[in-house]
């Protein structure tokens, strides 16, 4: 792989890597970029970098609605229980959800950063990544 082309991956690894902290634009800019050099055509070892920095950022974000949307309506559907029905293990289930939310979240970010370093270490070795 030319040095061009690893530079470009390592630009969107990074771009990837700091869309957490970014609130997803630089994840954005990331995947913008890297769909703009695969339609450019670039060797293997960057396609196949290319295409898992895509792919893991949607695959992650849909988590991401989805895991928002199922704790929204889970404490909506709590509430509303809880109105008809005074419980207080039900109260302590609405306190509950948020936190379960966050540990299932937490555990994905670091997933995927970690699929984000070992990628950029398979880069170093200008190794693809096996789709």
């Amino acid at each position: 792989m030319s040095t061009n082309n690893k530079a470009g991956v390592r630009f969107a690894y990074i771009a990837s890597f700091l869309t957490p902290f970014t609130l997803l634009i630089s994840g954005i800019v990331a995947i913008i970029y890297s769909g703009y050099k695969l339609n450019k055509g670039t060797d293997e070892v960057s396609y196949t970098h290319y295409y898992t920095i895509i792919r893991s950022f949607f695959m992650f974000f849909t988590f991401f609605v989805v895991l928002g949307v199922t704790a929204a309506t889970m404490t909506g559907m709590l509430a509303g229980v809880e109105y008809w029905v005074h419980s207080d293990l039900l109260d302590y289930a609405m306190k509950v959800i948020p936190f379960v939310g966050v540990v299932i979240a937490l555990v994905a970010v670091l997933k995927w950063l970690f699929q984000l370093i070992r990628g950029m270490r398979l880069l170093s070795q200008n190794k693809p990544i096996e789709l």
